[in-house]
Protein backbone atom coordinates (compact mmCIF):
# COMPACT_ATOMS: atom_id res chain seq x y z
CA UNK A 1 0.00 0.00 0.00
CA UNK A 2 1.40 3.60 -1.41
CA UNK A 3 2.10 5.60 2.16
CA UNK A 4 0.09 9.01 2.01
CA UNK A 5 3.41 10.75 2.71
CA UNK A 6 6.22 11.32 -0.44
CA UNK A 7 9.49 9.48 0.45
CA UNK A 8 11.55 10.39 -2.30
CA UNK A 9 12.94 13.99 -2.89
CA UNK A 10 14.74 13.69 -6.07
CA UNK A 11 17.11 16.57 -7.32
CA UNK A 12 18.83 16.42 -11.37
CA UNK A 13 22.70 17.83 -11.08
CA UNK A 14 23.06 16.67 -14.48
CA UNK A 15 20.61 15.68 -17.50
CA UNK A 16 22.90 16.30 -21.05
CA UNK A 17 23.99 13.47 -22.77
CA UNK A 18 27.02 12.65 -24.47
CA UNK A 19 28.98 15.91 -23.48
CA UNK A 20 29.04 18.83 -21.32
CA UNK A 21 27.75 21.88 -23.03
CA UNK A 22 27.62 24.75 -21.02
CA UNK A 23 26.59 28.45 -22.08
CA UNK A 24 28.22 30.06 -24.62
CA UNK A 25 28.88 34.19 -23.95
CA UNK A 26 26.45 35.16 -26.75
CA UNK A 27 23.81 32.77 -25.23
CA UNK A 28 24.11 34.21 -22.10
CA UNK A 29 23.61 38.03 -23.64
CA UNK A 30 21.00 36.29 -25.91
CA UNK A 31 19.25 35.35 -22.48
CA UNK A 32 19.61 38.74 -21.27
CA UNK A 33 18.18 40.47 -24.11
CA UNK A 34 15.31 37.91 -24.11
CA UNK A 35 14.47 38.33 -20.98
CA UNK A 36 14.59 42.68 -21.08
CA UNK A 37 11.99 42.36 -23.98
CA UNK A 38 9.71 40.18 -22.95
CA UNK A 39 9.40 42.39 -19.61
CA UNK A 40 9.39 45.61 -21.92
CA UNK A 41 6.47 44.45 -23.86
CA UNK A 42 4.64 43.06 -20.72
CA UNK A 43 4.82 46.55 -19.13
CA UNK A 44 6.53 45.33 -16.28
CA UNK A 45 9.48 47.83 -16.23
CA UNK A 46 7.84 51.02 -16.70
CA UNK A 47 7.13 51.52 -13.01
CA UNK A 48 10.55 50.53 -11.31
CA UNK A 49 12.88 53.22 -9.90
CA UNK A 50 15.82 53.04 -7.49
CA UNK A 51 15.46 51.72 -4.13
CA UNK A 52 16.52 49.42 -1.30
CA UNK A 53 14.88 46.49 -2.41
CA UNK A 54 14.99 46.85 -6.40
CA UNK A 55 16.81 43.85 -6.46
CA UNK A 56 13.82 41.57 -4.77
CA UNK A 57 11.64 43.40 -6.84
CA UNK A 58 13.46 42.51 -10.31
CA UNK A 59 13.89 39.22 -9.10
CA UNK A 60 10.45 38.49 -8.30
CA UNK A 61 9.13 39.45 -11.82
CA UNK A 62 12.07 37.59 -13.12
CA UNK A 63 11.25 34.37 -11.75
CA UNK A 64 7.08 34.80 -12.36
CA UNK A 65 7.08 35.87 -15.62
CA UNK A 66 9.56 35.41 -17.52
CA UNK A 67 9.37 32.40 -19.69
CA UNK A 68 11.88 29.55 -18.33
CA UNK A 69 14.23 29.72 -21.62
CA UNK A 70 15.26 32.97 -21.03
CA UNK A 71 15.69 33.19 -16.88
CA UNK A 72 17.62 29.95 -16.77
CA UNK A 73 18.89 26.71 -18.75
CA UNK A 74 18.16 23.50 -18.70
CA UNK A 75 21.71 23.21 -17.71
CA UNK A 76 25.23 21.25 -19.66
CA UNK A 77 26.17 18.89 -17.21
CA UNK A 78 26.45 15.31 -17.54
CA UNK A 79 24.51 12.64 -16.04
CA UNK A 80 23.87 12.68 -12.20
CA UNK A 81 20.71 12.34 -10.36
CA UNK A 82 20.41 12.45 -6.10
CA UNK A 83 17.57 10.73 -4.23
CA UNK A 84 16.73 11.37 -0.54
CA UNK A 85 15.00 8.72 1.50
CA UNK A 86 13.78 8.41 4.62
CA UNK A 87 16.90 6.56 5.72
CA UNK A 88 19.47 6.75 2.51
CA UNK A 89 21.11 8.97 0.17
CA UNK A 90 21.21 7.52 -2.99
CA UNK A 91 23.23 8.83 -6.27
CA UNK A 92 21.90 7.79 -9.60
CA UNK A 93 25.40 8.09 -12.02
CA UNK A 94 28.99 10.26 -11.65
CA UNK A 95 28.62 12.00 -14.82
CA UNK A 96 29.82 15.75 -14.81
CA UNK A 97 26.67 16.88 -12.78
CA UNK A 98 28.58 14.51 -9.99
CA UNK A 99 31.09 17.25 -8.95
CA UNK A 100 28.74 19.98 -8.39
CA UNK A 101 26.58 17.17 -6.08
CA UNK A 102 29.56 17.13 -4.42
CA UNK A 103 30.18 20.73 -3.73
CA UNK A 104 26.77 20.65 -2.20
CA UNK A 105 27.40 17.42 0.02
CA UNK A 106 30.55 19.20 1.11
CA UNK A 107 28.54 22.44 2.23
CA UNK A 108 25.25 19.94 3.79
CA UNK A 109 27.33 17.92 5.45
CA UNK A 110 29.72 20.49 7.12
CA UNK A 111 26.17 22.69 8.54
CA UNK A 112 24.95 19.25 9.89
CA UNK A 113 28.13 18.92 12.06
CA UNK A 114 27.90 19.24 15.96
CA UNK A 115 29.03 22.19 17.21
CA UNK A 116 31.82 20.24 19.40
CA UNK A 117 33.07 17.14 18.66
CA UNK A 118 34.50 15.25 15.58
CA UNK A 119 33.03 14.76 12.29
CA UNK A 120 29.90 12.35 12.08
CA UNK A 121 30.28 9.25 9.56
CA UNK A 122 28.10 10.77 6.20
CA UNK A 123 26.92 7.27 4.51
CA UNK A 124 26.02 7.56 0.70
CA UNK A 125 25.21 4.46 -2.15
CA UNK A 126 26.07 5.47 -6.06
CA UNK A 127 24.17 3.28 -8.80
CA UNK A 128 26.03 3.74 -11.74
CA UNK A 129 24.19 2.33 -15.01
CA UNK A 130 26.85 1.98 -17.50
CA UNK A 131 30.98 2.51 -17.83
CA UNK A 132 30.62 5.63 -20.84
CA UNK A 133 32.86 8.36 -19.85
CA UNK A 134 30.41 10.73 -19.64
CA UNK A 135 28.14 9.07 -16.83
CA UNK A 136 31.59 8.39 -14.52
CA UNK A 137 33.83 11.30 -15.45
CA UNK A 138 32.46 13.41 -12.29
CA UNK A 139 34.44 10.58 -9.95
CA UNK A 140 38.16 12.01 -9.78
CA UNK A 141 36.10 15.58 -9.10
CA UNK A 142 33.86 14.59 -6.39
CA UNK A 143 35.37 15.92 -3.14
CA UNK A 144 33.38 13.90 -0.75
CA UNK A 145 35.58 11.14 -1.87
CA UNK A 146 38.59 12.00 -0.25
CA UNK A 147 37.06 12.92 3.40
CA UNK A 148 37.83 9.59 5.04
CA UNK A 149 34.72 10.97 7.53
CA UNK A 150 32.62 9.72 4.66
CA UNK A 151 31.70 6.57 3.53
CA UNK A 152 30.36 5.86 0.22
CA UNK A 153 29.30 2.42 -1.34
CA UNK A 154 29.87 1.93 -5.67
CA UNK A 155 27.11 -0.18 -6.74
CA UNK A 156 27.35 -1.13 -10.83
CA UNK A 157 27.58 -4.07 -13.21
CA UNK A 158 31.00 -5.98 -12.99
CA UNK A 159 32.07 -3.95 -16.39
CA UNK A 160 31.62 -0.89 -14.26
CA UNK A 161 33.56 -1.89 -11.00
CA UNK A 162 36.32 -3.24 -13.74
CA UNK A 163 36.24 0.26 -16.00
CA UNK A 164 36.21 2.09 -12.49
CA UNK A 165 39.64 0.01 -11.38
CA UNK A 166 41.28 0.33 -14.78
CA UNK A 167 41.03 3.82 -14.27
CA UNK A 168 41.86 4.22 -10.84
CA UNK A 169 43.52 1.41 -9.13
CA UNK A 170 46.87 2.59 -8.79
CA UNK A 171 48.27 -0.32 -9.70
CA UNK A 172 46.06 -0.67 -13.11
CA UNK A 173 48.67 0.49 -16.24
CA UNK A 174 46.46 3.12 -17.17
CA UNK A 175 46.88 4.29 -13.39
CA UNK A 176 47.24 8.24 -13.92
CA UNK A 177 46.79 8.76 -17.73
CA UNK A 178 43.15 9.92 -16.89
CA UNK A 179 43.93 11.71 -13.91
CA UNK A 180 46.52 11.92 -11.20
CA UNK A 181 44.33 10.87 -7.77
CA UNK A 182 44.03 7.25 -7.41
CA UNK A 183 41.24 5.07 -5.46
CA UNK A 184 43.82 4.79 -2.65
CA UNK A 185 43.34 8.68 -2.01
CA UNK A 186 39.49 7.80 -1.84
CA UNK A 187 39.29 7.18 1.31
CA UNK A 188 35.52 7.55 1.45
CA UNK A 189 35.31 4.58 -0.40
CA UNK A 190 33.73 1.62 1.37
CA UNK A 191 32.95 -0.90 -1.02
CA UNK A 192 32.22 -2.52 -4.17
CA UNK A 193 29.23 -4.13 -5.33
CA UNK A 194 28.99 -5.84 -8.31
CA UNK A 195 25.26 -6.37 -9.52
CA UNK A 196 23.69 -8.19 -12.37
CA UNK A 197 20.26 -7.60 -14.34
CA UNK A 198 17.89 -8.40 -12.33
CA UNK A 199 19.34 -7.83 -9.34
CA UNK A 200 16.95 -7.14 -6.51
CA UNK A 201 18.33 -5.58 -3.51
CA UNK A 202 17.47 -3.71 -0.39
CA UNK A 203 19.16 -0.48 0.99
CA UNK A 204 17.82 0.72 4.03
CA UNK A 205 13.65 0.60 3.43
CA UNK A 206 14.09 1.04 -0.28
CA UNK A 207 13.92 -1.93 -2.85
CA UNK A 208 15.78 -1.68 -5.95
CA UNK A 209 15.65 -3.93 -8.70
CA UNK A 210 17.79 -3.93 -12.05
CA UNK A 211 17.07 -4.41 -15.68
CA UNK A 212 19.02 -4.73 -19.05
CA UNK A 213 19.15 -1.80 -21.30
CA UNK A 214 18.91 -1.84 -24.84
CA UNK A 215 22.51 0.03 -25.27
CA UNK A 216 26.31 -0.67 -26.54
CA UNK A 217 28.16 -2.55 -23.70
CA UNK A 218 25.22 -2.66 -21.74
CA UNK A 219 23.77 -0.58 -19.30
CA UNK A 220 21.39 -1.12 -16.08
CA UNK A 221 17.85 0.69 -15.22
CA UNK A 222 17.04 1.18 -11.32
CA UNK A 223 13.50 0.94 -10.02
CA UNK A 224 13.54 2.02 -6.11
CA UNK A 225 10.29 1.53 -4.22
CA UNK A 226 10.03 2.42 -0.92
CA UNK A 227 6.52 2.74 1.24
CA UNK A 228 4.64 1.92 -2.66
CA UNK A 229 6.32 4.44 -4.16
CA UNK A 230 8.15 3.92 -7.07
CA UNK A 231 11.10 5.91 -9.26
CA UNK A 232 12.69 4.50 -12.47
CA UNK A 233 15.73 5.60 -13.74
CA UNK A 234 16.21 4.26 -17.20
CA UNK A 235 19.10 6.44 -19.08
CA UNK A 236 20.21 5.46 -22.39
CA UNK A 237 18.23 3.03 -23.88
CA UNK A 238 17.04 2.33 -27.37
CA UNK A 239 13.62 1.06 -27.92
CA UNK A 240 13.58 -2.32 -29.68
CA UNK A 241 10.03 -2.10 -30.27
CA UNK A 242 7.35 0.57 -29.89
CA UNK A 243 6.06 0.66 -27.14
CA UNK A 244 9.07 -1.19 -25.47
CA UNK A 245 7.37 -4.13 -23.49
CA UNK A 246 9.67 -4.80 -21.29
CA UNK A 247 10.83 -1.52 -20.13
CA UNK A 248 7.37 -0.93 -19.60
CA UNK A 249 6.79 -3.98 -17.24
CA UNK A 250 9.94 -2.45 -15.81
CA UNK A 251 8.53 1.01 -14.82
CA UNK A 252 4.85 -0.01 -14.34
CA UNK A 253 2.60 1.81 -12.17
CA UNK A 254 5.79 4.21 -11.43
CA UNK A 255 5.35 7.71 -9.95
CA UNK A 256 8.20 9.22 -11.97
CA UNK A 257 9.66 7.23 -15.08
CA UNK A 258 13.01 9.08 -16.18
CA UNK A 259 14.46 7.81 -19.16
CA UNK A 260 16.06 9.68 -22.36
CA UNK A 261 14.65 10.63 -25.43
CA UNK A 262 17.96 12.78 -27.01
CA UNK A 263 16.37 12.47 -30.53
CA UNK A 264 12.94 12.89 -32.31
CA UNK A 265 11.72 10.00 -34.27
CA UNK A 266 12.77 11.88 -37.48
CA UNK A 267 16.46 12.54 -36.13
CA UNK A 268 16.88 9.02 -34.85
CA UNK A 269 16.22 7.50 -38.67
CA UNK A 270 18.26 10.29 -40.17
CA UNK A 271 15.70 12.30 -41.57
CA UNK A 272 15.96 15.71 -39.71
CA UNK A 273 19.30 17.10 -38.23
CA UNK A 274 20.01 18.27 -34.25
CA UNK A 275 21.43 21.49 -33.95
CA UNK A 276 22.20 22.61 -37.20
CA UNK A 277 24.38 19.28 -37.81
CA UNK A 278 24.55 17.11 -40.94
CA UNK A 279 21.14 14.47 -40.74
CA UNK A 280 22.52 10.84 -39.46
CA UNK A 281 20.71 7.78 -39.14
CA UNK A 282 21.36 7.02 -35.05
CA UNK A 283 19.62 3.44 -35.18
CA UNK A 284 21.81 1.32 -33.48
CA UNK A 285 23.45 4.42 -31.23
CA UNK A 286 21.64 3.30 -28.13
CA UNK A 287 19.08 6.47 -27.45
CA UNK A 288 15.86 6.51 -28.13
CA UNK A 289 13.33 9.31 -29.70
CA UNK A 290 10.85 11.00 -27.77
CA UNK A 291 7.85 9.34 -29.73
CA UNK A 292 9.13 5.93 -28.61
CA UNK A 293 9.36 7.13 -24.88
CA UNK A 294 6.03 8.63 -24.83
CA UNK A 295 4.37 5.56 -26.29
CA UNK A 296 6.35 3.52 -23.66
CA UNK A 297 5.20 5.52 -20.47
CA UNK A 298 1.76 5.85 -21.13
CA UNK A 299 2.23 1.57 -21.97
CA UNK A 300 3.95 1.39 -18.35
CA UNK A 301 1.07 4.17 -16.64
CA UNK A 302 3.21 5.75 -14.99
CA UNK A 303 2.11 9.05 -13.54
CA UNK A 304 5.16 11.13 -14.54
CA UNK A 305 7.64 11.20 -17.55
CA UNK A 306 10.72 12.61 -16.90
CA UNK A 307 13.19 13.01 -20.02
CA UNK A 308 16.61 13.32 -19.90
CA UNK A 309 20.23 13.18 -21.96
CA UNK A 310 19.82 16.25 -24.09
CA UNK A 311 21.83 16.44 -26.83
CA UNK A 312 24.34 19.03 -25.98
CA UNK A 313 23.79 20.49 -29.39
CA UNK A 314 20.48 21.84 -28.28
CA UNK A 315 20.00 25.47 -26.80
CA UNK A 316 17.85 25.85 -24.30
CA UNK A 317 15.31 27.31 -27.11
CA UNK A 318 14.96 24.26 -28.66
CA UNK A 319 14.68 22.13 -25.53
CA UNK A 320 11.68 24.30 -24.77
CA UNK A 321 10.32 23.59 -28.63
CA UNK A 322 10.98 19.99 -27.77
CA UNK A 323 9.28 20.06 -24.30
CA UNK A 324 5.68 21.42 -26.05
CA UNK A 325 6.63 18.78 -28.77
CA UNK A 326 6.84 16.52 -25.76
CA UNK A 327 3.65 17.44 -24.28
CA UNK A 328 1.50 17.31 -27.63
CA UNK A 329 2.76 13.85 -28.44
CA UNK A 330 1.71 13.05 -25.18
CA UNK A 331 -1.92 14.44 -25.26
CA UNK A 332 -2.38 12.49 -28.51
CA UNK A 333 -0.91 9.31 -26.68
CA UNK A 334 -3.03 9.16 -23.90
CA UNK A 335 -6.12 10.33 -26.30
CA UNK A 336 -5.40 6.95 -28.46
CA UNK A 337 -5.20 5.22 -25.10
CA UNK A 338 -8.29 6.03 -23.79
CA UNK A 339 -7.32 8.10 -20.88
CA UNK A 340 -7.47 11.32 -19.59
CA UNK A 341 -4.81 14.32 -20.15
CA UNK A 342 -4.51 14.55 -16.39
CA UNK A 343 -3.32 10.30 -16.09
CA UNK A 344 0.39 11.23 -16.94
CA UNK A 345 2.25 14.15 -17.16
CA UNK A 346 5.55 14.87 -19.23
CA UNK A 347 8.87 16.74 -19.14
CA UNK A 348 11.76 17.82 -20.38
CA UNK A 349 14.50 17.95 -16.83
CA UNK A 350 16.48 20.35 -15.89
CA UNK A 351 19.60 20.69 -13.86
CA UNK A 352 18.14 21.75 -10.04
CA UNK A 353 14.97 20.44 -10.51
CA UNK A 354 13.53 19.04 -7.43
CA UNK A 355 10.43 16.63 -7.53
CA UNK A 356 9.18 15.12 -4.50
CA UNK A 357 7.35 11.97 -4.87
Amino acid sequence: MRSPEPVFTITYWGVTGTLTAPLRPPEVTDKLVGAIKHLVEQGRLADLRSSPDLEAIIRRRVEDEVPFRFRSSYGGNTTCVEVQTPDALLILDCGSGFRELGLALEARWRADLPPTDGRAARTAHVLVTHPHIDHIYGTPYFAPYYDPANRFTIWGAPDVIHSLGLLFNPDSEFSRHYFPPTLDEMKALEDFRPIQPGADFQIGGTRIRTYALCHPGGCLAYRLENAGHVYVFATDHEHVEVPDRGLADFARGAEVLYTEGQYTLAEYEGRASVGGNPPLVRVGWGHSSIEACVATAVAAEVRELHLGHRDPARSDDDLARLEAFLQQLLRDELRRAGRGEDSCRARIVHEGLVTIC
